[in-house]
Parts: structure tokens; sequence; C-alpha cells
């Protein structure tokens, strides 16, 4: 898959929640994220969605709220791989808890 974006991605962790489906959202931007799960989400390409972000309890953040725009899907055995570009944040509070988050793992 060839690179679109204009913002280098930051290597991170954090639990998400999306229909009760667990999974870790990875590699992160200021404008969106892959999350990585084990059981397939009942969505396709396009669909707009909400997830709760978990950071790591060491990361002193609290639970995010975003929604977004499914923007890819890729399988790789057991894992199933999304890409999701944010639209909005549940508060403001979310979205500073969210961009705290980026700038925590752009450190690392």
């Amino acid at each position: 898959m060839s690179e679109h974006r204009t913002e280098a991605r930051h290597q991170g962790y954090a639990k998400v929640v999306f229909d009760s489906h667990p999974g870790y959202l990875r590699n992160l931007t200021e404008d969106g994220c892959k999350i990585v799960m084990t059981s397939a989400l009942p969505r396709e390409v396009g669909d707009q969605l909400t997830i709760e972000i978990i950071p790591d309890e060491t990361s002193g953040l609290n639970t995010v709220n975003v929604s977004g725009e499914l923007r890819w899907v890729k399988s790789d055995s057991p894992y199933f791989i999304y890409g999701l570009r944010i639209l909005a944040f549940g508060s403001d509070t979310d979205a500073e808890d969210y961009h705290k988050l980026v700038a925590q793992y752009g450190r690392s």
C-alpha cells in the first residue's frame, strides 16, 4: 500500500473498544490511526464509526471518544487491521487527551 499521509506516524499503544469488540490502537497521527482487532468489524470502507480509546494507565490520560471514517481494511490472519480518519472528538477534553497521546508516542 503506498503512503499518502502528510504527517509521520507515531508508534503507540492503547486499547480500543468498538461495539464491545476489543482491539488496539497503533500508528497514530493527529488526523488518524490504525486499529488492530482479532474480530472483523461489521462495517465497510467509508462507514462512519465511533470508538473508545483507553490509553495505557501509565499515560495519565482519560478515555477518549473519537468519531471517524473507516478508510481501509486489511486482513493479516488472525488480525483485522483498520485505518481510521478522525472526523470529530466526543468533547474538547477528548481532543486534548488524544493530541497528548500523539505527542507522548511521538517522543518514544
